[in-house]
């Protein structure tokens, strides 16, 4: 793998319980933060960076195709996924 790819996770739904989940997972790796709202996923990304942990962000509509191949697009840009974690909608709130 290329020396400034790492191995990628992708977390869909970038709420408490997929964070919790992306920090289980994400230790040396990138984490990609899918969201409906942009804005969950800014922040998502800004409370992960905080502790350490190298991210992006992506407004995603998993209902769309066309946002899905977007989101495929985007997480090769840092290397090969490793891991998928749809959280989407999991929250009762």
């Amino acid at each position: 793998m290329n020396a400034n790819k790492k191995e990628v996770v992708v977390l869909v739904g970038s709420g408490q319980i997929g964070q919790a989940m992306a920090r289980r997972v994400g230790s040396g790796r990138h984490i990609v933060l899918a969201d409906v709202k942009q804005e969950h996923a800014d922040w998502a990304a800004a409370v992960l960076e905080n502790t350490g942990f190298k991210t992006s962000t992506l407004a995603v509509d998993i209902s769309s195709r066309s946002s899905i191949l977007a989101l495929i697009d985007h997480a090769k840009q840092f290397g090969a996924t490793k891991y998928l974690i749809n959280a989407a909608g999991v929250s009762p709130s």
